[in-house]
């Protein structure tokens, strides 16, 4: 029941942000420093990315669990295409790339790896939420989603998770 209260708020909470999402990337662009910047692109890179996925497959230690991490992202990406497609939203700013903004992919894959390994191990829990948080608020400071494409993408990938926790056992 907890989380289902707590899924419907940040659902509540994505569909009121479209509202203000101009606003946010507005005002989040007006704290732009270099060091800031650096931040920002560090957490978007594609380096970080393999380097948590090994980090997270270090501590599952488990082949099942491994291979339920990789998978589960994998579909968590296509799941976020796919839906970026339907949706349609332009991103905030001309930034180059070619795909729609809602929802965010990296939110999506990293709040399902918070998922998953908060259901391995309670003490990751912080962490991963952090991490998570961290990356899709990046992807809001950079201007290549607003704030409802990362609140979108964070249910999503939670939702994830436990769409599959229910069919797939590990």
């Amino acid at each position: 029941m907890k989380r289902e209260i707590l899924f419907l708020v940040f659902f509540a909470l994505m569909i009121f942000s479209f509202f203000f999402d101009r606003n946010v990337i507005n005002f989040v662009s007006g704290f732009g420093n270099e060091n800031l910047d650096f931040a920002a692109e560090a957490l978007s890179h594609p380096a970080l990315f393999v380097v948590v996925l090994l980090v997270c497959s270090y501590l599952l230690w488990d082949k099942k669990k491994i291979t339920y991490l990789w998978g589960g992202v994998g579909f968590s990406y296509v799941v976020s295409l796919v839906l970026k497609f339907l949706a349609g939203r332009v991103r905030p700013i001309e930034s180059g790339l070619s795909s729609f903004g809602f929802p965010s992919s990296h939110a999506t894959v990293y709040f399902f790896i918070f998922a998953l390994m908060t259901s391995h191990s309670e003490k990751y829990k912080w962490i991963f939420l952090g991490l998570a948080v961290l990356v899709s608020l990046s992807r809001v400071y950079l201007g290549l989603h607003y704030l409802s494409d990362v609140i979108g993408g964070g249910l999503l990938g939670i939702g994830i998770y436990y769409f599959l926790r229910k069919w797939i056992k590990t």
